[in-house]
């Protein structure tokens, strides 16, 4: 730890017990290697005004050097030295390193009484330290050490909300599967089988959205994410639940963290219909450009009906609908037509988007998502 010193002072290299409690507490508040921050920097150029010196640093002391959060009127960041360098050698590093002529500190306490570092400042003329001065440097130490304090409360804080929005979900998915199961109970009972066939249907919508919500598994604070990753993820469970393979395919790219439900939708719904008039394997591609993304969901079934479009839904079924009020949510477009490889339908969904370097890959991407085994 550093030590309130003179001009003829320096740190000492603590006994092997007391680095080992300093260093678990320096990593329990993270500072180390961390960006500088306007906060710390204002407190040493405020203790350096005080003393009417040029030089004011927050220190750390790592086990093998010291390393400074803040360094107003210095250039480097720390000091290093050997690992079992003696006290008289640290002294002279540090003072061939600053050139010192005046060098007084006090250390960062915690609220428990252990010190993280210490705010320094450095002159190369040497002087006196007055008893004001002293308390006012104490008063800026203590602020330090508030702010590490509120930095660990707010980081616990929020590791805190985590768990229980996690458990949240969880038990948000167990309620979906709840209703789900007690919708699928009441259509063995009803007597009318349209009746029957439509509970059953909510059931599996209810299930939908349980799916896509448990592959929705992001940090909040995230505004944008990456769209073919979480299509692997969520046609991986649709291809066990609907029995079929889905190949997901495309080029990766990132979208608001906001719009990723209703494409998981979308994606749900498209292939629950693919499997239902359809034959043969589904794939799912997603691509982006310039003029926005493209998400498309392909079948080998008969194909559509003649004259059938998406944007008219008198004679469609209600998962078109709902699939037309998802695409909306997105200021998209719905369109159908035949598969472009052969026999079968696509369903094509357009909305805007706008590319960044970070989604251009290097290649293609191919899934084939119920055996996991990347395609030739």
């Amino acid at each position: 730890m550093l030590h309130l010193v003179d001009s003829a002072a320096s740190p000492t290299v603590p006994r092997t017990d007391e680095e080992t409690h300093r260093l678990a507490l320096v990593k329990r508040y993270e500072i180390l290697d961390t960006p500088p921050e306007a906060a710390f920097d204002r407190i040493t150029a405020l203790a350096a005004d005080l003393f009417k010196a040029p030089i004011s640093i927050i220190s750390f002391l790592d086990r093998d050097r010291l390393w400074f959060k803040s360094h107003h009127g210095l250039d480097m960041a720390e000091v290093r030295w050997g690992a079992g360098t003696d006290v008289s050698t640290m002294e002279t590093m540090i003072r061939g390193a600053f050139g010192l002529g005046f060098f007084v500190s006090v250390p960062l306490t915690t609220d428990e009484g252990d010190d993280l570092g210490a705010l320094c400042v450095i002159d190369h003329r040497p002087r006196q330290v007055d008893a004001q001065q002293l308390r006012q440097l104490r008063t800026l130490a203590a602020l330090v050490t508030d702010r590490l304090e509120l930095r660990l409360t707010t980081r616990r804080a929020a590791a805190r909300a985590e768990i229980l929005v996690g458990e949240i979900d969880h038990r948000a998915m167990n309620s979906l599967q709840l209703i789900a199961s007690l919708l699928n109970l009441q259509s063995r009972v009803v007597q009318v089988p349209e009746t029957s066939q439509q509970l059953t249907i909510a059931a599996n919508r209810v299930l939908a959205v349980a799916r896509v919500h448990r592959n929705f598994s992001i940090d909040e604070t995230v505004e944008r994410v990456p769209v073919l990753a979480y299509l692997v993820r969520l046609c991986g469970d649709l291809s066990d639940s609907l029995a079929v393979d889905i190949h997901v395919e495309g080029t990766e790219a990132s979208v608001p963290a906001k719009q990723m439900l209703t494409i998981g939708l979308i994606v749900n719904e498209l292939a629950t219909n693919a499997k239902k008039h359809g034959a043969g394997p589904i794939k799912v591609t997603f691509r982006s450009g310039a003029a926005g993304h493209e998400l498309c969901v392909l079948d080998e079934g008969e194909g559509l009906p003649e004259g059938f479009t998406a944007d008219q839904h008198k004679g469609s079924g209600l998962g078109i609908k709902v699939v037309t009020a998802l695409v909306s949510q997105l200021e998209g477009r719905l369109s159908a037509g035949p598969n472009p490889a052969g026999r079968g339908a696509c369903f094509t969904v357009t909305f805007p988007g706008e590319a960044t370097e970070a989604d251009t890959p290097a290649r293609d991407i191919k899934v084939k998502t119920r055996s996991a085994v990347p395609l030739e």
